[in-house]
């Protein structure tokens, strides 16, 4: 068996897993903003008494995710994640960013007609942006772990710069993002407000309409880059605020309106919530020596 751990900016989940079924699920409140270096702690009380009965860790982690430290980009510190969850645990380690988990779970999907070139992009739009790229069957990886990072691509904005936490400006996570458009709403309205408030409540005030609107075109403007540089046929948007109806539809739209070389098939995620769990746990049963 197979423990699975999904880290993200909002929640963490955790599942022991057989033959990439989930037989017991946990979660509980992300810590990364709130107790960080003690991250892994946290993950083996999460895990408890699931160690004996597995034979290696796979956690899908936000950040950037290299081969000896993952960078929280938002919390601006580097833990060295892999050993210390090896150190607690006991057991091998495989470690990947969550969007590429989640793009690895919906590749492997065998129902899912891949072109040809056996390429698929996946885009997570949720607390913040991320990305998964399989280019030619292979998840696209680097060893500082910054690759496919596509929420930290820039992109145009009708506005004044928008600067990302990342250090650049227009970036499309500092756009279009769950955060960023909280952010911005919160602005607009006067008050404190939530993303989901924004979509179920807020939609009706002109510059709201406005604004997600933008959000739509940065995604849009993302997906067409996208194409530019993989060729892929294929892209899969997902997350809380990706796989929101009215959003969703207003990127496809959006990117049905692209010139043709850049136009491709916008699609829904079909593993569901557990596809960071699923993913990272196929990725590690595949490539058990890493």
């Amino acid at each position: 068996m197979i423990i699975a751990i999904d880290v993200g900016g909002t929640k963490i989940s955790a599942a022991l897993m057989h033959k990439h079924k989930i037989i017991e699920k946990r979660k509980m409140d992300s810590v990364i903003q709130s107790d960080l270096p003690n991250l892994a702690r946290h993950l083996r009380n999460l895990c408890d008494g699931w160690a004996d009965k597995a034979q290696q860790i796979a956690v899908a982690c936000t950040g950037q995710v290299g081969s000896e430290h993952v960078n929280f980009l938002s919390a601006k510190h580097k833990l060295p994640l892999k050993a210390q969850l090896e150190t607690a645990f006991n057991l091998p380690v495989c470690i990947i960013n969550d969007a590429a988990a989640a793009a690895w779970a919906e590749y492997c999907q065998l129902e899912r007609n891949i072109s040809t070139s056996n390429t698929l992009v996946y885009i997570t739009v949720s607390t913040g942006i991320g990305g998964g790229m399989i280019q030619n069957g292979q998840l696209v990886s680097s060893a500082d772990g910054f690759s496919a990072h596509l929420g930290h691509t820039s992109v145009q904005h009708p506005s004044a710069h928008i600067m990302c936490h990342c250090g650049r400006k227009n970036c499309v996570e500092a756009i279009a993002s769950g955060t960023a458009i909280a952010l911005q709403a919160s602005k607009v309205l006067n008050k404190a407000v939530s993303c989901k408030d924004v979509f179920t409540h807020y939609m009706h005030v002109p510059e709201i309409t406005l604004l997600i609107d933008d959000a739509a075109s940065a995604l849009s403007d993302l997906i067409a880059n996208v194409k530019a540089i993989s060729g892929t046929q294929a892209v899969i948007l997902g997350g809380s605020v990706g796989s929101c109806e009215t959003f969703f539809k207003q990127v496809k739209d959006k990117v049905a309106k692209l010139p043709t070389i850049y136009q491709v098939n916008i699609e829904l995620p079909r593993c569901g919530a557990d596809a960071d769990l699923i993913g990272v746990s196929l990725y590690a049963q595949d490539n058990k020596d890493i």
